[in-house]
Formats: structure tokens, sequence, C-alpha cells
């Protein structure tokens, strides 16, 4: 058989290799978690073998895998500065995930807190990082794949411990309750720290290596090497198994916190990853770090390692939550890992090569974002939601997100190059909608938070200020731009609408990004705080009035998904009957407000975001609500009680906002009277006229956006040399930013009374008709 000569052969291409062996890796994976799947729902498996299973893996497969991978390492030719950049963005996101989770759960969950902190910082390594990294790197940074085996130990000795004194100190918390004392408690934590597998083998393996100098006997070694040989294929079947008659649960607001918690892994942390190492500069010269620093986002975009999910089968703490989160992660990964992979095989690049590609994409995202918003425009005027809030605010935005979209198809319809009146037209329009979207997003996180612990009164208050502001402080900073700085191109070679007006315009988007997150990142954990809050203290009323259906009630369910319902009073009959919910009060004193018994209690009840509910849990008969009816949540709570005019006319004001929506809630009472929303709401589904759950979900979203917009405009500023990761992001902040109506119509486009129902009603009709006919 005749070959060809070598020499005409090109070499293949290490973006191909990568992608051969992605591919082989993920389907591994996948094909191990459906066979414990299929395993679990046949009943092959029963759920005492599956604990045993998972007593294997978290006893003997994950130490011997940890130990024998440290004990081997060489840590004569390391670069002690990449790891140091790899251990400081680890650290800031697991510190950043403990704080935000401990701020959220009430009560305090620490061992919550250390898990997610795991999930979020552990990266599967070894079965899916290992093989891309060596087909990536396997001619230019030969020493790449070894740091897969160094970055492990940053979670594994360093991070990992600190979680396990946190779920530690929460397993005890929960098993013993208070009566513990502070020795015992450390005590405790100490022993199960000192005795958990992971960190003992972790530290032998690094004593094993100094030892041995990394050479390990060859009988310790085959040991090792067959037991941990074992844990990936039995973690993942473990996986799988455990998601036996848990998917049907994952729906609502179950999906929120997997959602965060994937987010954080797979955005926030490359991309965190990525900054530490630009500003450390571990390289020898500029193009080595910036090897490194792609180097850092490719390692940061593996997902969590299957080690997490035996941590919490361990301490059993969120075990269903975090399998689930773990199937998501790895799945949603795939395409991002894909595209890194492909990214960072580019080189000597041109901005001229993918310039025309980004602003086509650019054009065709910004068509479809500026139907969908017209689309939910529409849908909140025909539905008249825009009359309600928190839909105000959100209107407003969508309005932003309008105008955006348009100034970025102005922008490639009238030309980048243009001067003159055209070139302020489009500026003024793209600037005003983008930098609108920001501020809108802030201001409805503030009016959520409002609504949940002041008053619904209190947002009618101060939403002319937010029209003034939300409008205004775009309109300035645009007026300030297009008077005072001078247009310059910022990016060699190319053109961005983001930064028409160079560094000066990066740094207010910075700035104005930086602001708008933080607030909405604070409002969204004191709404989560104050929401469970005021569901404890429901909990505690029904306690307390020994009737479990009072009206108001509410579930343990519904208190996890943060439904409520307009609460009963507490009197001081039923309060003075139960002398444990008073603490610090003598049983014979009368309960009353003067000694501090239950005027706590009764602020509390009133601070409540529930009273959009109108169906209570013990009549699911729809209560009419007229102009002159008003809950205990459209008035502030008496902890911010005014005085006698002025709670005159924030009556008037909310009497006023109540009559302007009267029609819309009449014609929606008139379809739950009618049965037309039956088929569409359960008996144990309340009505949130407030929409407070797709709101939150929609903030969420737009806080990716704004994270991906703030690191793109500090890799801008201070960008050397352009690389295959700057591209992507660039891709990525275009789709976040101007597809936001695109989720937008998702959470909000399909409107069950406006679009759902008049077809089940004419189908009704129709079947209806025909059986009169026939």
């Amino acid at each position: 058989m005749w070959q060809g000569n070598s020499s005409d052969v090109a070499p293949p291409n290490p973006g191909d290799i990568a992608m051969e062996n992605l591919y082989p890796a993920l389907i591994q994976c996948f094909a191990v978690i459906i066979c414990g799947y299929v395993a679990g729902r046949f009943n092959l498996i029963s759920q005492t073998e599956g604990k045993g299973l998972g007593t294997f893996v978290g006893t003997f497969a994950l130490p011997s895998l940890i130990f024998l991978s440290l004990a081997d390492l060489d840590l004569s030719s390391v670069n002690w500065k990449f790891l140091l950049s790899l251990l400081i963005a680890k650290a800031v996101v697991f510190v950043g995930v403990a704080i935000v989770t401990l701020l959220i759960s009430r009560p305090v969950n620490l061992g919550r807190a250390g898990l997610f902190s795991i999930f979020c910082t552990q990266s599967n390594d070894f079965a899916i990082g290992y093989p891309i990294v060596a087909a990536l790197y396997q001619k230019s940074h030969p020493e790449f794949p070894a740091y897969i085996y160094l970055a492990a130990p940053i979670s594994l000795v360093i991070l990992n411990p600190l979680a396990f004194v946190l779920m530690e100190i929460g397993n005890k918390r929960q098993s013993e309750g208070r009566q513990i004392s502070g020795c015992q408690l450390i005590w405790s934590v100490v022993k199960g720290i000192v005795l958990n597998p992971v960190v003992l083998m972790t530290t032998l393996g690094i004593l094993g290596n100094v030892i041995f100098r990394h050479r390990l006997p060859a009988t310790i070694s085959g040991v090792l090497q067959v037991l941990g040989s074992s844990f990936s294929a039995t973690a993942l079947f473990l996986l799988g198994l455990r998601m036996v008659g848990k998917v049907h649960k994952l729906q609502g607001a179950v999906l929120v916190a997997p959602a965060i918690l994937i987010a954080v892994k797979l955005l926030v942390l490359p991309l965190v990853a990525r900054e530490v190492v630009s500003i450390i500069k571990p390289g020898v010269n500029e193009t080595d770090t910036l090897d490194y620093g792609t180097f850092g986002f490719l390692y940061g975009t593996f997902p969590a390692a299957p080690g997490v999910f035996v941590f919490a089968t361990q301490y059993n703490v969120d075990i269903d939550l975090i399998a689930s989160a773990m199937v998501a992660c790895t799945f949603i990964s795939a395409p991002l890992m894909f595209v890194s992979a492909r990214m960072v095989t580019l080189t000597k690049l041109d901005p001229s090569d993918y310039l025309p590609e980004l602003d086509t994409f650019v054009f065709r995202i910004s068509i479809a974002g500026l139907f969908f918003s017209l689309w939910v425009i529409i849908v909140f005027i025909l539905s008249k939601k825009y009359k309600r809030v928190p839909h105000r605010f959100t209107f407003c935005l969508i309005i932003s997100q309008f105008i955006a979209c348009a100034g970025a198809i102005l922008w490639t319809v009238l030309g980048q190059d243009n001067e003159g009146w055209r070139s302020y037209l489009q500026f003024s329009i793209f600037a005003l909608g983008v930098y609108g979207c920001r501020l809108w997003t802030a201001f409805l996180g503030v009016g959520l938070v409002f609504m949940q612990c002041r008053s619904l009164c209190f947002v009618l208050k101060l939403q002319p200020y937010f029209i003034i502001l939300g409008w205004g402080i775009p309109a300035v900073i645009v007026a300030a731009l297009l008077l005072v700085v001078k247009k310059e191109v910022i990016i060699t070679g190319g053109r961005d609408p983001n930064f028409t007006y160079g560094e000066i315009q990066a740094v207010v988007a910075t700035f104005l990004l930086i602001v708008c997150m933080l607030v909405t990142l604070g409002c969204l954990i004191l709404h989560q705080r104050y929401r469970q809050r005021y569901s404890r203290y429901l909990l505690l009323v029904q306690d307390v009035s020994g009737d479990g259906n009072i009206q108001g009630g509410i579930t343990s369910d519904e208190e996890d998904e943060g439904v409520g319902s307009e609460p009963k009073t507490l009197s001081t009959e039923s309060c003075s009957s139960k002398g444990e919910a008073c603490e610090g009060r003598n049983p014979n004193e009368p309960c009353s407000s003067g000694n501090g018994c239950c005027s706590r209690v009764v602020d509390i009840e009133d601070i409540t975001v529930s009273h959009n509910r109108r169906l209570s849990l013990s009549d699911r008969t729809p209560r009419r609500r007229t102009a002159s009816t008003l809950s205990a949540g459209d008035l502030c709570p008496g902890e911010f009680a005014c005085a006698s005019d002025g709670q005159e006319a924030c009556r008037e004001t909310v009497e006023k906002y109540r009559a302007a929506i009267s029609t819309v809630t009449e014609d929606e009472e008139d379809e739950v009277e009618s049965g037309g929303a039956a088929c569409c709401r359960s008996d144990n589904e309340p009505e949130d006229e407030a929409q407070t759950l797709k709101h939150v979900v929609l903030l969420l979203f737009l806080l990716c956006s704004m994270f991906v917009g703030i690191a793109l405009c500090v890799w801008t500023l201070v960008m050397e040399k352009l690389s295959g990761i700057f591209i992507e992001l660039s891709f990525l902040d275009a789709s976040l930013n101007f597809g936001q109506s695109i989720f937008a119509f998702a959470v909000f486009g399909l409107d069950s009374e406006l679009i759902v129902l008049p077809f089940i009603k004419r189908y009704h009709k129709m079947v209806i008709s025909k059986r009169i006919n026939f």
C-alpha cells in the first residue's frame, strides 16, 4: 500500500487533540452516572448497599488516591507563584461563598457553608482535567499537567479542612443541640477532623513525599493504585445511584441554589483565577504570564469533583442538592470547556480576525433581544402588570434592555467610523440603555427588600426617586462623556461600543457595574434573611396558638420555598398561655408589650411580603381584594410606625394603588372562580402577586451578566496582549449583555393569565359546544 510522504502531512492541531480527549472523558463520566441511576431505578442495588458503597469511596478509594497523588509529586521544579495565585483565587471564592451562605441561612448552617465552599473550589482534576491539559500543553508547556496534581492539595490540605471544621461543628450542633459545652464541642470537632480519612491521608501524603523523596516503594504504590483507581467510577456510579427519586423534586425554587453554585464554580472561579494570575505575574515574561493566566481560566472551568458528593454523604448535609448540582454542573461545563480549550490554542491573534464575527454576533443577538424585550413589554401592558410593584421596576428594566439592543443595532447599521450627529445619536441610545439596565437591576433589588422589610407604602413613596435616578443618572453620564471626553479607540485595531470613549468610559462602566452588583447582591441577601425570619416567626405563631391550620400559616415546604401568607396577630391571651414563648418573663406575670414580651413577635409578623397571597391554607376560595382592603404588608410595621398624619397619607397612597390595579385583580379572580386557572395552579400553590421567585431568578441572571461585564472592563484596562480567552469573554459578555431580554422573556414572557389561559378557555368552550351540538 502506498503511503504519502510524512513530511507532507500537517501536524495535528492541539485543539483537535484536546477535543478528541474531551469527548471520551465526558462520555465516560455520564455513562457511569447513568449506570448508577439505572441500577437504583430498577432496584439492582438497595439503599443499604448504596451506603456501603459510599463508605468504601469516602474511607478507602478517595484517601488512597489523594495519598498517591501527593506522595509522587516532584516539588523541585514548581512555579510557586502560580500555585500561590490559584490558592488566592480559590480562597477568595471559598471565603465569599461561605460568608454569603452564612448570611442567607437562617438558622445559621455552618455545615452548608462549608460544603458549598468546597463545591465551588474543588474541581474534577483527575477524571476530566488531566486529559484536557495534557493534550493542550504537551508541547508548549509540558509541565502544566503536573500542576493538576499540585492544585489538588490547595483544596485538600488548606481549604477543605476549614470546611470540615464548619461541617463538624454544624453536625455536632444538629445531633447534640446546644447542651454541649464549649470544650466538648472543640474536642468533638478536633477528633472528627483528625480522624477524617481525607485529612489524615492528605497529611500523610505530604510526609510520604518528603520521606520517600517522591518515590514510593512498589508495594505501597501498588496497593494505593488499586484502591485509588476505583474512585472515579465508584463515585460517579454512587452519584447516579443517589439521584434515584430526587429528579422530580428539582422544580421551582429548589433549582435556585444549584444554579447559583454552578454559576460560581464555572463563571466566577475561572475569571477570579485569571485576574489573580495576571496580578501576581508568575511567568518569566509577558507571554509566559499570559499562558499561565489562560491555564488558570481553563482550570476553573472544570466541573466540581465527585468527592464533594462523598463529603455531603459523610456529613449528611444537602445530599440531594449536591447530587443534582454535580450532575448539572458536569453537563453545563462541557460546552464551556470545549470553547475554552479551543481558545487556548489560538496564538498571535490579530483583532481584525475576530472583530467582524463579534460585530455580527452582537447584531444578531441584539435583534433577538429587541424582539423578546418588545414581546415582554406588550405582555406587561396587556396584562397591566406594569401598574404593580415591583413589576414597575421590571418594566423600566425591560425598556432599558430594548433601548440597549436598539443602540447596538444602530452601531452596526450606521457604521462605527461615522462622525457627527449620527455617532452621537447611536452612542446616546446605546449607553442610555446599557447604563439604565444596570441601575434598574439594583433598584429592583432594593424594591424587593423594602417590600419584605418595610411595606408597600414605603416602596410607593420611593418610586418617584427611583424613576428620576434610574433615567437621570444614565442621561448625566452620557452627556458628560459626549461633552467632556474625546472619542478614541481602546482596543488596538478594533472597535467596541462599550469602550467608544476609551479608558474613561471603561472606568465609568466598571465603577457603575461594581456599585450595582454590590447593591443587588446585598439586597438579595437581605431579602432572604427577612423572608426566612418571617417564616420562622409564622411557625412560632402556629406553635403558640396551638392551631395547625391558622389563617396565614405555612407548612415546612412553603417555608423552604419562601411562600408566605397574611399573618395572624398573636394575641396577649395566646402568648400568656405558653410561658416558654416569652423567654425571661415570670410565668405568672401577664404578657404585654410593656415588659417586652410579644412585642417583638408582633413586629416581626408585620414584616412580610406575603400580603400578596390571597388564598389561605384553610380556605382555598378566592377572597376579592378591594381598594379599601389593606393587608399587614401594605403599611409599615410597628417598629417603623409614623405619626397619625403620616399613617393616613400612607393609607391613602396604598388605597389609590389598589384602586389602580383592582381591575387587574378582579379579572384574575374571575378566572379562578370560573375554573380557568384551576388547571394551571395546584391547590397547595398560593398566588404571589409580586412574583418574588421570578424576580429573584431574574436578578441572579443579571448578577452573572454584571460580573462578566466587570471582568471584561478590568481585562480591557490592564490588557497588554490579546488572547483567545479574551475573545471568548467578549462573546460571553455580548450574549449576557444584549441577551438579557431573552432571559426576561423566559421568566415573564409566557404569562399564564394572558397567553395560556385564553387557549385553555377556548379549548374548553370548543369541547362543550361540540358536546351540546352532539
